[in-house]
This record gives structure tokens, sequence and C-alpha cells, in this order.
């Protein structure tokens, strides 16, 4: 179970540098970092976590964050997420893509650990969705691919609008037939109905 947790807060928040994995949530999820905390205890530091203020330099407001690191134990788990290239001035730059073997983890737990990150429930119908615009096209094909090879369904790739910058914004979108074979999946733990009821449609 660790090694699917550790892949799915990675696949949506996480980031692995130098092996060490920084879990790093707004104030809202506070109950999120305490359960990865609590999930990551043979492989993170001692150091409880850390609660993390900052002011926006523009609106001068401040936020509130809270923070832990793991071990430098995931060099493995970093060469499998991460592309590294060197730029034109040389400097070391590393990217995320998906792993070559993630059909290997694309299970039950990964998935649940992915939507507490990245996904949401669809307003105005029965569905769920993940944020995919970060991958590139070849690897949002994988996914839909995943969901049915695995789990039997048919996810549909959307668009989603666009950013404040002008780029088109991607979804996988879990549709209203297959909604409750989804929500079976990710409510056999804890996580999401416990910490993320609202990420949920009511249960028919």
């Amino acid at each position: 179970e660790l090694r699917d947790i550790i892949h799915g807060y990675v696949m949506s928040d996480g980031y692995l540098r130098n092996g060490c994995l920084t879990v790093h949530q707004g104030e809202k999820q506070k109950a999120y970092v305490k359960w990865l905390y609590d999930k990551f205890q043979i492989i993170r530091t001692p150091t409880p976590i850390k609660e993390v203020l900052m002011t926006h330099s523009k609106t001068h407001r401040q936020s509130r964050s809270f923070r832990f690191f793991t071990r430098s134990v995931l060099h493995g788990f970093e060469n499998m997420w991460y592309q590294v290239s060197i730029d034109a001035d040389g400097h070391r730059k590393s990217t995320k893509k998906l792993p070559r073997n993630i059909q290997c983890f694309f299970n039950e737990t990964f998935v649940t650990v992915w939507f507490a990150g990245d996904g949401t429930k669809i307003i105005g119908s029965k569905g769920a969705k993940f944020e995919v615009t970060a991958f590139t096209v070849e690897e949002r094909l994988i996914l839909k691919n995943l969901f049915f090879t695995k789990f039997g369904i048919r996810a549909q790739i959307i668009s989603s609008g666009l950013s404040k910058a002008g780029r088109p914004q991607w979804a996988l979108k879990i549709p209203a037939e297959d909604y409750q074979k989804f929500r079976n999946i990710i409510t056999k733990m804890d996580l999401i109905p416990n910490l993320f009821p609202y990420k949920l449609h009511k249960k028919t």
C-alpha cells in the first residue's frame, strides 16, 4: 500500500528531488497532510509537520500551509517519474512524466490518492473528473485506456476551457454510467469518505 500511496501522491501534488518527497498542502488540507504523515512514518524524517506562513507579494495577503519531507530514500521513484535534461544554459531540468510501468501500480489505492489531489465530482451531473492538462496527448490516452483495461471504466478525455494564459485545459472524465463503479473503487480506503466527502456524489 505504501508504494501505491507514494505513486498516487507524486501523480498529483508530490514533488521529488534528490530522492526526497515533499508533502506540501494548503490550510484546508491540514488533515490530509496528517494522514500522509502517518502513512509515510517509516520513510519520513522525525521532524513534526511544519506550518508555513507566506505573504503574497502583490495582494499582501497571508496564506498558511503545512509541509513535511521524507528521507532521501526514494531515488527509484524519482528515476521513474522524472525525465532529466540539460537546457541551453547547461542547467539540469527535471520534467515529470508517466512511468513506463504505470500499469503495474494503476490500482485502487493509486487512483484514490490521485483523485484526492487532482480529482473532483462533476457539478450538474453524476460523474467525476481528473485534471490532466500537465500530461502529453499520449499520456492522457494511456490513462484513459488503463481505466478501461483495469476497471472496465470508459473514461473520456474532455476539454475544460482555457487557462488564464490562454492555454487549453484537459480533464479525464468518468461518465455517469460508470460513476458507481468508480465510486466503489475510491471509497474502499478511508481517505475520500473521511477527508474529501465533498468530492463524492451521494451513493445510489
